[in-house]
């Protein structure tokens, strides 16, 4: 007497109990790691939120203009996500003209960040093709909102690279 297969599902997952077990580390690992990241954009809303701009009286100070004395592309990102957390549009402009960009990217951050969670619960075998987008995404946007720091720096080493070999 022969045995029939069963036929599979196709829309089931040919997945084995260790390779679930694996995918279920991944996920609990990742979720942990989005779950910190959240926590963090969140915390950088509300220290925006609690220092008010007017008063000047930020307890992180500009590393970059202290040694140097110039500002950098980063000065006034504080006060500028402030106004922008205010909702004074102008003046965060007037502060940092990349403001509004940067507090786009966190802002878009938290929420990718929470829909992982959300989608990791609601489907934990999918995580590798959660991990490979939110890596695609989060190396886009990042370099499409900090671009600016990117030219700045570089041209300040080309700078420093010429005068070097000059001397």
């Amino acid at each position: 007497m022969k045995r029939k297969k069963k036929k599979r599902n196709k829309k089931t997952p040919r997945y084995r109990n260790d390779d679930k077990a694996e995918i279920s580390a991944y996920g609990n690992s990742y979720m942990v790691i989005n779950a910190v990241f959240a926590g963090i954009i969140i915390l950088i809303f509300i220290y925006s939120g609690f220092f008010c701009p007017a008063e000047k009286n930020y307890p992180v100070q500009c590393i970059h203009e202290q040694i140097t004395g110039q500002a950098c592309p980063s000065c006034g990102l504080s006060r500028s996500f402030s106004y922008i957390i205010r909702g004074d549009f102008t003046s965060a402009r007037m502060h940092n003209e990349y403001g509004m960009r940067i507090f786009l990217f966190f802002l878009f951050h938290l929420v990718m960040r929470l829909s992982n969670i959300v989608y990791l619960l609601r489907k934990p075998l999918q995580i590798r093709k959660l991990i490979i987008l939110d890596s695609s995404l989060a190396v886009i946007s990042f370099i499409l909102a900090f671009r600016q720091f990117f030219v700045y720096y570089v041209d300040i080493l080309f700078q420093d690279f010429s005068l070097f070999m000059i001397s």
